[in-house]
């Protein structure tokens, strides 16, 4: 039997969950707020990362924008505590963002399994999927897969 709980119901009744997901909303929020006083050509490459102890902490993806929030970000400072984020200071940080890894298709498709795509696009009897059919065998077959 399958549980029925949604995800919702399973972090309000784990009071660590719970907690944990009502961080993550408040870091949220914190970004968001500051993505709104951050110029345009640079809210792609920041992010407001906490404010402990009243210290604003920033995260740059490179020098160069960490070197203009140095600059920008205390000024900055007023209209966040008037949207309820105290800070007396501001550290910026540089971290390299991280980077997802390429994926490539690694699966191939064989002489065999080539015929059969050709073979099932003569009998199917949606002309759609028969031409899609036809459209990736002869691309397998363009790219070599077929021996």
């Amino acid at each position: 039997m399958r549980d029925s709980r949604t995800p919702a119901d399973i972090v309000r009744k784990d009071n660590q969950l719970s907690r944990l997901t009502e961080q993550a909303r408040a870091l949220m929020a914190l970004d968001r707020q500051f993505k709104k006083l951050v110029p345009a050509n640079l809210a792609g490459y920041c992010r407001a990362v906490r404010i402990r102890d009243g210290e604003l902490v920033l995260f740059a993806d490179t020098s160069a924008v960490a070197a203009r929030l140095r600059l920008m970000a205390p000024g900055w400072l007023p209209a966040l505590a008037k949207a309820g984020y105290v800070a007396r200071t501001v550290r910026v940080r540089v971290v390299l963002p991280s980077l997802t890894p390429q994926r490539y298709n690694r699966l191939t498709v064989g002489a065999p399994g080539i015929e059969a795509l050709e073979t099932a696009a003569e009998t199917i009897s949606d002309p759609g999927l028969a031409a899609a059919l036809r459209r990736f065998a002869r691309h397998r077959r363009r790219d070599g897969e077929a021996g």
